[in-house]
């Protein structure tokens, strides 16, 4: 095979490598987004219960509290840009079908014709330039899909630290509202 051939193979592989990295991040997008926003509900269920529980005499009320809103407000943000990983972005593809329709829905009679049968005068002009064509295109296509993977995947990883630092809270909450707990049900 010569390179002509080689390089188009090369180019489609990374090509389906870009589409199958944004199917995995919207996957974790989605991981993320069912995580944080039930870590998010059952703060709030909880945090609502827990400080009416609390008199508020209690010395580390304020405490209590103060971690779950950061918590709920770090797992919402999370829920956000789990969201925005979602986001629909301009993915390029190397022949859209597009090309070949009318804005009305009609076929491009030339559009076909050019790709079906070739523009070069022979068939070896013909296939040399749709080659080169796809070349270009495919090289465009990777370019502006990892850029958006990118982009994705940056959103993700935001997603990911304010899920983490929403759950850091978490013993916090505890840590502060199981002792008063502990002592008001023994005194009862």
């Amino acid at each position: 095979m010569s390179t002509i051939d080689l390089f188009p193979n090369e180019l489609k592989s990374e090509y389906n490598k870009e589409f199958e990295l944004k199917t995995t991040l919207e996957n974790k997008a989605n991981y993320l987004l069912i995580a944080a926003g039930v870590t998010m509900s059952l703060l709030f269920s909880f945090g609502a219960v827990l400080v009416d529980k609390i008199n508020s005499d209690y010395q580390f009320l304020i405490l209590v509290v103060l971690f779950l809103l950061i918590s709920v407000v770090t797992n919402g943000i999370s829920v956000l840009f789990s969201v925005l990983g979602f986001s629909i972005m301009p993915y390029r593809y190397t022949l859209p079908s597009h090309v070949f329709y009318n804005d009305d829905g009609t076929f491009i009679d030339e559009a076909i014709k050019q790709y079906r049968d070739g523009i070069g005068k022979d068939s070896t002009e013909s296939e040399k330039i749709f080659k080169e064509s796809i070349v270009e295109a495919y090289l465009r296509c990777n370019r502006q899909n990892a850029v958006q993977n990118k982009n994705k995947a940056t959103k993700i990883k935001i997603a990911q630290w304010f899920f983490f630092a929403g759950a850091i809270t978490i013993p916090f909450i505890m840590g502060f509202a199981l002792p008063y707990l502990w002592s008001s049900s023994s005194n009862i």
